[in-house]
């Protein structure tokens, strides 16, 4: 199972749980709250004991018996419900396009380079959706991107392996949320399948 307080995790990602817990007790509301999240997590994929730990991490790519992604699930929090992921891919690597539903993302690369790109849709009058592609920026290690609820995305790795550490307001899974298929169907998804995966 994935962590729950009762065994210590390394240092610094205690320390970035204890500062959001305390950013969820203040009352800090959204979108302040993921902004803050934003700088906490640009120190947390910065540290030199959770890098040299990554490099053992496995990929989490598509189980076919599941039919979805995978993240590896490091927290939840059993009081305020945000969770740690990490998501590793081979080198380029890609994830299909689609939106969080209605969950916060806090998105920060540590190793690797990805492509990061956002599209604005559009509802036509038979039901489908048409995607287009709106904002595209590259990302490397110590970059965080900020994904708003129902913001429609995908990431591309580059030439080396990449891994993202994903702070999610809630588990994926336990919400609804949309792939967008290349023939503009849009279509409900479960979201990634959550692997437990310690960070001792």
């Amino acid at each position: 199972m994935p962590d729950d307080g009762s065994k210590p995790m390394l240092p610094a990602v205690e320390a970035f749980i204890d500062r959001m817990r305390r950013v969820f007790a203040d009352g800090i509301p959204e979108p302040e709250r993921w902004e803050i999240c934003r700088e906490y997590l640009k120190e947390l994929i910065a540290n030199s004991e959770l890098k040299e730990h990554a490099k053992s991490w496995p990929i989490t790519g598509y189980n076919p018996k599941t039919d979805r992604v995978q993240n590896l699930l490091f927290y939840e929090d059993k009081d305020y419900g945000f969770v740690i992921n990490a998501l590793i891919k081979n080198p380029g690597g890609s994830a299909m396009v689609h939106d969080h539903g209605s969950a916060w993302t806090i998105y920060g690369v540590l190793a690797g380079e990805e492509r990061i790109v956002h599209f604005d849709s559009e509802e036509k009058p038979d039901g489908c959706f048409l995607t287009k592609e709106s904002h595209s920026e590259y990302c490397g290690p110590g970059d965080v991107d900020v994904v708003k609820p129902w913001l429609i995305h995908s990431e591309y790795a580059g030439e080396e392996k990449s891994i993202a550490v994903i702070v999610r307001s809630k588990k994926s899974g336990t919400f609804k949320q949309y792939r967008y298929l290349e023939n503009g169907e849009r279509v409900i998804i479960k979201g990634p399948e959550q692997v437990p995966y310690s960070l001792f």
